[in-house]
């Protein structure tokens, strides 16, 4: 064969159909046309849009859990390498490439990770799941609160290392997926934690998430539970309120756990009464069932009686269950290994309802 003429390119050293996607990925969709979308492409168009548009595709709710990891794990790497936080950023990546040897529950999936700015303004946006949500029997989507960054992220997923063990542990569990949705700027200080913004703004991102999981998961539906610790209630609690008037515009979730809260959040304007305040007052606010509400607070836990995002969901008029928490004391210990906190988080996130231990509410 003689070569081409100078100037004309052989066909042979064409680069092969769809080499390049076809635009970018989608952007402002709903997590079901996200997720629409690229069970769409050939394996090769998912393929070119993972090697062009990484960190687009890793951010996209309705993602499967594996596409998502993958591309955001590269992301990581490069802001390990030449970030602003390398060496939070380092030991994260550690944390979730060490996992990868242990067994398939055990192993982390990165499914969202945005860099921090410099000086860490903003935070880094960092969601993690301990095991695959998308087969999991049983999912728990864990929100933290005030001061939560890069830097504690491995602390968080020790805490929900701790709760999908005894998960787990329940008899006739089933596989359970437990994750840290740190897919929010939260308050770097107690001043700023007196601020409802940083919950609005966490709302939609969060519902997105839930509904994501919901589009992404295989075989039957996964029973989902959303868990909020103190601010990070104040977000779940917004999140699910906040949806609007329908009865499916809330979080998709099946239960709801606030722990240490400092209230609910806001409740959206289109159901306030007459008489009704801005925030969250009781259950019948929210979206999700009175059934399905689970609020916990140790006896010495000085946030949960605050009540500056509104009514203690721990309080005699707020409705849903108090669970019990002996063990936990002060702020952070309701995932102590041993704990009636964690047991009945455990039994919850089961759906083994009849084993949860419950104690009256309190006045305020």
């Amino acid at each position: 064969m003689s070569p081409p003429p100078i100037g004309q390119v052989n066909a042979l050293d064409l680069p092969p159909p769809n080499a390049c996607p076809a635009g970018a990925p989608p952007s402002g969709g709903s997590a079901e046309e996200n997720a629409q979308w690229w069970s769409g492409l050939s394996q090769q168009e998912q393929s070119n849009f993972l090697a062009t548009y990484g960190s687009q595709v890793g951010a996209l709710d309705g993602v499967p859990a594996e596409v998502r990891h993958e591309a955001n794990l590269e992301v990581l790497r490069r802001d390990a390498a030449s970030g602003h936080d390398q060496g939070n950023a380092q030991a994260l990546l550690e944390r979730v490439e060490g996992s990868q040897d242990l067994p398939p529950g055990e192993r982390i999936y990165l499914l969202g990770y945005t860099p921090p700015g410099a000086d860490g303004a903003p935070d880094a946006l960092v969601i993690a799941a301990i095991g695959n949500p998308d087969t999991a029997d049983h999912t728990a989507i864990f929100v933290p609160g005030t001061t939560t960054n890069l830097g504690s992220m491995n602390g968080s997923l020790d805490r929900m290392d701790d709760l999908r063990a005894a998960s787990t542990a329940v008899p006739g569990a089933g596989d359970v997926s437990t994750i840290v949705w740190l897919g929010y700027d939260a308050p770097d200080n107690i001043p700023a934690a007196a601020l409802v913004g940083y919950a609005e703004d966490a709302a939609p991102d969060l519902r997105s998430f839930t509904e994501g999981l919901r589009s992404s998961h295989l075989g039957p539906e996964s029973h989902v539970t959303v868990i909020g610790h103190s601010y990070g209630s104040t977000v779940v609690g917004t999140a699910d309120a906040l949806g609007g008037q329908g009865t499916d515009d809330g979080l998709e979730a099946d239960d709801i756990i606030a722990l240490g809260s400092p209230g609910m959040g806001i409740e959206s304007p289109d159901r306030r009464g007459w008489f009704d305040s801005a925030y969250v007052d009781d259950v019948s606010d929210m979206h999700i069932g009175a059934d399905h509400f689970w609020a916990g607070a140790a006896s010495d836990d000085i946030v949960s009686y605050t009540e500056i995002h509104g009514n203690s969901p721990v309080d005699w008029s707020f409705g849903g269950q108090r669970i019990t928490t002996d063990g936990a004391d002060g702020h952070s210990e309701y995932w102590d290994t041993g704990t009636e906190a964690l047991r009945n988080q455990a039994y919850i996130v089961t759906g083994n309802y009849d084993q949860v231990a419950t104690v009256g509410r309190r006045f305020g």
